[in-house]
């Protein structure tokens, strides 16, 4: 039953993506809303005549002098009025400041402040130019200086179209990228906190706090290849800054995790990597408040240390197969998922060293994190199922050993649990009420221990229909034929006194019905403890028993007679 609740659980969260996709998929349809969709990659020249590379997904011509950041490069492009009829100027740039002109009216500006703290080039923007209008032909020109030297400058995929309709392209276009990295993090911030306030063993805590640390910071580092966090900010560095930062700080929760999974906590190896880690990131930070160096410089140490740390995972894992040979399939799965998503980042690294990477730095990363995020959510969906189905046995294990098997009322233990709260606590005023079946030794012997039981039944429904009605009243069978109750609240002694009348009318009743052979009786004795005088609970108790003693014999005197 509890797998078919979480089974509905993920076939409505999965409904919700799939209608939140349908924002994504459909659009306008045809018909009076019309928007000019013209390429703008050809047909452009610098002043000497050459024509630099503007065209889809690629970098800047390396043969001409846009990578030079002293001069300012100049390119131009005729453009006539129905290019831009209904339309904007809409492209991406890689760390260039521009202005745009058309003839000699600029009307395009982009050189953002960059604060040291982001380095010293911005990344990737997306731009929505708004051209004015204009009749005839026109000359339209891009003066650039490019921030850095390298494959890192580019215009890329210019042309003309509305700026919603380019949005929404862009939306489009990165849309699974973009519920990939947002599930990541959202199981990734879940995690991290089931793991701190489920109740499991400390090693498990340390795994799945762990683990949802990684994936967060997983997810953090693949947003920027989605685009979509550009239309959220107007500072095109602060994904550049996130992603940096990410890639230092992620060899530390997946070690973690590692060395969780595979009970190597301890290892030398675990605090060689946490060293490691936060002298990089501390480097970063230092580089960053004294303007030393661009960030980007202190990459490859970054790069090192992931590195490092992929070959300390190797070890360990060789390690504990030689010594426990085989894992448990669930974690053999989760070592797969594991090793197929760091393949994929060594992939993403050495693409990075390699000429012609396209903007996508994680796009190898991100096809390991989907399988790692499938066979993730599996594995702690499991998890949960399992840990939750033994806290449930233990519950009610648990409650079950408080329980008296015969009567159903809590038992000796729950009892001295009680007691022992009562004591240790300030609980104010209560009643203790003690209770003994007359004469069942003579039941047993003359008509059996059925009728015995029986007996016992009996007393335990007389207590519990009466005493046990009144809120904040515990009963309890303590004993073969001994039975407590205990009152607690604000009017203890009127509710006493109206429970023992609807206590000794049930008895009588019962023996009017019932007609036993041997009547039913139950003596009570009561006495009051209050725990802000400093009474003792156990001399409480001892005159509860004597006074009940006394009705005991009283009773057995009338009975005589």
């Amino acid at each position: 039953m509890n797998k078919t609740f979480v089974y509905i659980n993920l076939a409505i969260v999965s409904l919700a993506a799939v209608l939140l996709g349908l924002l994504f998929v459909f659009r306008i349809p045809d018909g009076n809303v019309t928007s000019a969709n013209i390429s703008l990659s050809d047909n452009w020249h610098y002043n000497g005549g050459a024509s630099p590379n503007v065209r889809q997904d690629e970098a800047a011509d390396p043969e001409h002098p846009v990578f030079d950041s002293v001069n300012t490069i100049s390119m131009y492009r005729k453009v006539d009025w129905t290019t831009f009829k209904g339309a904007d100027l809409c492209f991406s740039t890689c760390n260039l400041y521009f202005k745009v002109y058309l003839d000699d009216k600029l009307i395009y500006d982009f050189k953002p402040a960059l604060l040291p703290i982001y380095g010293d080039y911005y990344g990737e923007y997306i731009h929505v130019v708004k051209v004015p209008d204009f009749e005839g032909m026109h000359t339209l020109t891009i003066e650039y200086d490019s921030l850095l030297k390298g494959e890192w400058t580019a215009f890329r995929g210019m042309h003309s179209e509305s700026g919603a309709s380019f949005i929404m392209s862009m939306l489009n276009k990165n849309f699974w990228k973009f519920i990939l990295s947002f599930s990541a993090f959202f199981l990734g911030v879940m995690l991290v906190v089931l793991g701190f306030f489920q109740s499991r063993r400390p090693t498990k805590m340390v795994e799945t706090v762990a683990l949802g640390s990684m994936t967060v910071i997983l997810a953090l580092y693949t947003f920027s290849g989605t685009h979509i966090m550009f239309l959220v900010t107007n500072n095109p560095a602060i994904m550049r800054l996130i992603e940096h930062f990410c890639l230092s700080l992620l060899p530390a929760p997946a070690m973690i995790f590692f060395a969780a999974m595979t009970e190597n906590l301890n290892s030398h190896l675990v605090k060689i990597i946490l060293w490691l880690v936060s002298g990089n990131f501390i480097l970063c930070v230092v580089c960053l408040i004294f303007n030393i160096t661009d960030f980007h410089n202190l990459l490859i140490l970054s790069h090192a240390i992931i590195a490092i740390g992929i070959g300390f995972m190797v070890f360990m894992f060789v390690r504990e197969m030689k010594l426990h040979k085989e894992l448990d399939h669930r974690y053999r799965y989760m070592m797969i998922a594991f090793g197929i998503l760091f393949l994929t980042g060594i992939i993403d690294l050495i693409r990075y060293y390699l000429p012609g990477i396209d903007d996508d730095a994680a796009a190898a990363t991100r096809i390991g994190l989907t399988v790692f995020f499938i066979v993730l959510l599996v594995y702690e969906t499991t998890s949960l199922i399992e840990t939750n189905r033994r806290s449930l046995e233990s519950d009610i294990q648990a409650r079950l050993a408080r329980v008296d098997g015969l009567t159903g009322l809590s038992n000796r233990l729950a009892f001295n649990e009680c007691e022992e709260v009562l004591q240790n606590g300030d609980s104010g005023k209560c009643i203790i009420v003690q209770f003994d079946v007359n004469d069942l030794k003579k039941v047993n012997d003359q008509h059996g221990h059925l009728e015995g039981d029986r007996r016992i039944l009996a007393a335990a429904d007389a207590i519990k229909s009466t005493f046990g009605t009144f809120p904040g009243t515990w009963c309890f069978r303590t004993g073969g034929d001994e039975f407590m109750a205990i009152m607690t609240g604000q009017n203890i002694e009127a509710e006493y006194d109206e429970a023992l009348k609807l206590f000794e009318r049930y008895i009588e009743d019962y023996n009017e019905t019932e007609r036993p052979e041997i009547p039913l009786m139950i003596p009570c004795g009561m006495a009051v403890f209050d725990s802000s005088n400093g009474d003792s609970l156990v001399s409480t108790e001892r005159l509860a028993d004597d006074r009940m003693y006394e009705r005991k014999m009283e009773l057995k005197e009338k009975d005589s007679n």
